[in-house]
């Protein structure tokens, strides 16, 4: 047989637990026990496998409080209603400084491991296996005790999130805030924005731009009227004569002071032609020409001796190695020559010596006189090359003598060239403009001058001009400025326009969501109410009930009773009956949600006499026709017939807690 919902807990050091295994079946699952022995951990340990907390209790209460414990663990085993895949979770919990945290965790699917990021992850992944959330399985599925019969006055809030009414409720709010959003830009209101701009901001400013643009073009007529004026006082033809007259007036200036510093040149150097100084260089170039040549056929000639001179020593050292030998021969007395092995005559030996002593005697002579030409030589070209470098600085003075005066010469001719220029074309414009006046007339300027407009007329016109152009530059810039600023106001127009089509459909949207929203509460009310009643009467043999209705305003019950005019409320009615409406309520819910396999319930039976709790206990046994497992806490010995897997609880000894199964 597969278990559809929870099979397996094992616990260590989980509240009052050391080691615990708890074995779960469909159907009828009674956990009892005496009061305080850890039935409801239990369930906590449940809740706290799945989704990794437990309403209510802080973490730290789950450990053990045993001396010496620091963890807690948890293992839990079920099979998911959505895929009927095998689900176990472990859980870890770990005491460090005096704070409880999550220390471990693993998240098997048959059998296999499986990554989760983070705990959050992890419950996402729970939930979509069981088929239900959190807060949901918080609410419906898991009834604390003394908390069952508070569905007969709920929070709105959190049973919407059950019939899955709060996405509606929440697009509703969204909508709103939206509108809200919409209706505020930058602190302002957008309806008084929008009629600001209509009524006030931009007429205003166009007016203004209308009145600028006046400006400006009454300006800008003034100002061609100024300079068609000035354009015509200033007549380019009689302005580029004043031009011209100016120049060819400082040409002659330049003339006269390119004149005046060739005749201070020429006195400085006591020059009276230039003529004569470049008559001078050229026979110095001459001169220098022979002088080079001059020195080559010396050196030439001294190369000569030199050589000469080499050959002439060089036949003096053989001779004197000859001489040496034959005087040693002498010397020694010997009568063979060392060289050939012939017999040496004596008379012979020294005729020899004295023949080649002669020889040497003149050779000496010889030399000595050629290396007194080699030295008389050497003097000669050292005093030849001295005058020609005393030549040659000769002559780059006249050089740079003449190339001064030649510049000179060149922009004299240069400026008396533009000269005769200027009074060619001065001559034309004074003719084409009928001015009677000499081209060479020292009085020139002053002269045409007279045809020209006076300068403070011309300036004040100028300056008139200068100034409106400025005015009129900055109307313009103005005018941009405020084109800027309407463009801006309009274009926050257009966004207060869209802003107000926006809050519109908001508006819209939102009623029409309400609208559903009320209507689609109202259709699940109606539903869940019926259903209820259903399941009432099925489980009870008391149909004293007409009818169950749920407030869509508040979500409180009513019940209609048979023989009363009016509903009443079902906080009204008996304890045992209050219990069986809630518990039918959750049924409905349960249903309607498609979630019908698990419910758990926390002492039931809370509240109500002893005389109705064994009916109430046996009215729960019909749990199973509704969900596939139902887990239920009572007192100690209530109900143990029907139940098709008993968990007793109890305490040891040393106060553990500990199960006794019976199936």
């Amino acid at each position: 047989m597969v278990i559809k919902m929870i099979e397996e807990i094992r616990l260590k050091n989980f509240e009052g637990y050391e080691n615990a295994v708890v074995k779960l079946t469909e159907g009828l699952n009674l956990i009892t026990g005496r009061n305080s022995v850890g039935k409801t951990a239990l369930l906590d340990s449940i809740v706290y496998g799945l989704f990794g907390t437990t309403p209510g209790i802080e973490n730290r209460l789950l450990v053990s409080f045993r001396p010496t414990v620091k963890d807690a663990e948890i293992y839990l085993r079920f099979r998911s209603p959505k895929n009927n895949s095998r689900i176990e979770i472990y859980r870890r919990l770990e005491i460090r400084q005096g704070r409880t945290y999550s220390a471990g965790v693993r998240f098997l699917i048959d059998g296999k491991e499986t990554q989760v990021e983070n705990l959050e992850d992890l419950r996402k992944k729970i939930s979509s296996l069981l088929g239900i959330g959190y807060r949901s399985f918080n609410w419906i599925v898991y009834s604390r005790q003394g908390k069952l019969t508070e569905i007969l006055e709920p929070r709105k809030e959190e049973i919407d999130t059950v019939l899955g009414i709060s996405l509606l409720q929440e697009l509703s709010e969204q909508l709103d805030q939206a509108r809200k959003k919409l209706s505020r830009i930058d602190g302002l209101d957008v309806e008084t924005e929008y009629r600001n701009l209509v009524m006030y901001i931009i007429p205003s400013d166009e007016e203004r731009l209308r009145e600028i643009e006046e400006d400006i073009k009454s300006m800008s007529t003034e100002i061609e009227e100024i300079r068609k004026e000035l354009e015509s006082i200033e007549s380019p033809s009689t302005l580029i004569l004043f031009q011209k007259v100016k120049e060819l007036e400082k040409q002659k200036s330049r003339l006269i002071e390119v004149k005046n510093t060739k005749r201070d040149f020429l006195s400085r150097y006591a020059i009276e032609k230039i003529d004569l100084v470049i008559q001078e260089e050229k026979r110095l170039r001459d001169e220098l020409r022979k002088l080079s040549e001059e020195i080559v056929e010396l050196e030439k000639r001294l190369g000569e001796k030199i050589s000469e001179n080499a050959s002439i020593s060089g036949k003096i050292r053989n001779l004197k190695q000859h001489l040496e030998q034959h005087q040693q021969l002498v010397k020694e007395g010997k009568g063979v020559c060392p060289t050939c092995g012939q017999p040496i005559n004596s008379l012979i030996l020294f005729e020899v010596i004295s023949k080649e002593e002669n020889e040497l005697t003149d050779l000496e002579k010889i030399l000595q006189k050629s290396e007194e030409e080699v030295t008389a030589l050497k003097k000669k070209i050292e005093e030849k090359r001295k005058y020609e470098r005393d030549t040659r600085e000769r002559r780059e003075r006249l050089n740079a003598l003449i190339e001064t005066f030649m510049n000179l010469e060149e922009r004299e001719n240069s400026i008396s060239k533009l000269i005769g220029i200027l009074e060619e074309e001065i001559q034309a414009m004074i003719k084409s403009l009928g001015i009677d006046v000499d081209v060479r007339d020292p009085q020139l300027i002053e002269k045409i001058s007279r045809f020209i407009p006076s300068p403070e007329i011309i300036q004040s016109k100028k300056k008139k001009l200068e100034e409106l152009t400025e005015k009129a530059s900055g109307k313009l810039r103005v005018k941009e400025e405020l084109l800027r600023k309407l463009e801006r106001e309009k274009s926050r127009l257009n966004e207060l326009q869209k802003r107000a089509r926006a809050i519109s459909i908001a508006n819209s949207l939102r009623d029409k969501i309400l609208d559903v929203l009320e209507n689609r509460r109202e259709n699940i009310l109606r539903i869940l109410a019926h259903k209820a009643l259903d399941i009432l009467n099925s489980i009870t043999d008391q149909k004293i009930y007409h009818s169950i209705i749920i407030n869509p305003q508040t979500y409180s019950v009513n019940v209609h009773p048979w023989g009363l005019a009016e509903p009443i409320p079902a906080t009204r009615i008996g304890g045992g009956h209050q219990t069986l409406l809630a518990l039918a309520l959750r049924l409905s819910i349960l249903h309607f949600i498609n979630f019908r396999d698990l419910i758990i319930l926390d002492e039931p039976t809370y509240g109500v006499d002893q005389e109705n709790l064994q009916l109430l206990l046996n009215y729960l046994s019909s749990l199973r026709r509704y969900v596939k497992q139902a887990i239920i806490v009572t007192h100690h010995g209530y109900g143990l017939e029907d139940a098709d897997n008993i968990i007793t609880v109890y305490r040891d000894s040393n106060g553990i807690s500990r199960i006794k199964e019976e199936f």
